[in-house]
């Protein structure tokens, strides 16, 4: 079932997140959240309708009791929000959420588990299998579910930022890989002999009066010059390996 809510208090949203969840300074984005909320009680689902409502948030809404109801709206479309129940029967919420995270359309969904009191370990659970936030319904208000959006929100984010920045660091390291592979040994060579020859012709001046100074100074130039790249090749292999090292721990 699905439905138009109207917005409510958007004042409560924390500002620069406005725009990220739908709502941009005193007018509704074009874009409306699409909130899907699982659970198996009427009164439930309606209570968090109501919150959603007071929250501030521009959204369609819609509503599953079970998981068949949740995989077919699942299959519909890509929503980006989904409250899923804990309690759910036969069913459990660990089900439902990892429904929602390996469904292939709902890569960009925000799961948030609402939990009973007494369940807060299975949240630290579901929280450990990638749900973003949770909710205690019996403490559940209005603030409680705009922090809980805003910090998914912001997780969310933090993620993304995290899994771009190992993606930009691979390519990096791939192409230093070729660099080195490919031009790092013959580079180095040159730049070894460049050196070498370059100190033989400056003890050739020094010992030559008639030759011009300032050709000791320009070779002294490019003798600096030569070992600079020599740093900045070894600053590459450097850095090679610590891309190396850094896709290999589970811990960045």
């Amino acid at each position: 079932m699905t439905s138009d809510r109207p917005l409510g208090n958007r004042d409560l949203l924390p500002s620069h997140l406005r725009t990220e969840i739908g709502i941009e300074g005193t007018a509704v984005s074009k874009t409306r959240l699409k909130v899907l909320t699982l659970d198996d009680d009427n009164v439930d689902r309606m209570r968090l309708i109501r919150i959603c409502e007071k929250s501030g948030m521009s959204f369609e809404y819609s509503e599953a009791e079970n998981l068949s109801q949740l995989r077919s709206l699942l299959d519909q479309e890509p929503f980006d929000i989904v409250f899923l129940d804990h309690n759910l029967g036969r069913d459990s919420g660990l089900d439902a959420l990892h429904m929602v995270i390996s469904h292939e359309d709902q890569s960009g969904a925000i799961p948030i588990m609402v939990t009973g009191a007494n369940d807060l370990k299975i949240a630290m659970d579901a929280m450990r299998n990638g749900c973003a936030d949770y909710l205690v319904k019996e403490e559940l208000t209005v603030a409680s579910l705009t922090k809980s959006v805003a910090t998914a929100v912001e997780r969310r984010m933090l993620y993304a930022e995290i899994s771009a920045s190992k993606m930009v660091n691979r390519e990096v390291a791939k192409v230093v890989q070729r660099f080195m592979l490919t031009c790092g040994p013959d580079i180095r060579d040159i730049l070894k002999n460049s050196i070498k020859k370059t100190r033989g012709m400056k003890a050739l001046i020094r010992n030559d009066e008639t030759l011009d100074p300032q050709i000791l100074s320009d070779l002294t130039v490019l003798e600096r010059g030569c070992l600079d790249l020599t740093t900045f090749v070894d600053d590459l292999d450097s850095v090679l390996h610590g891309l190396r090292a850094s896709a290999r721990d589970p811990n960045h």
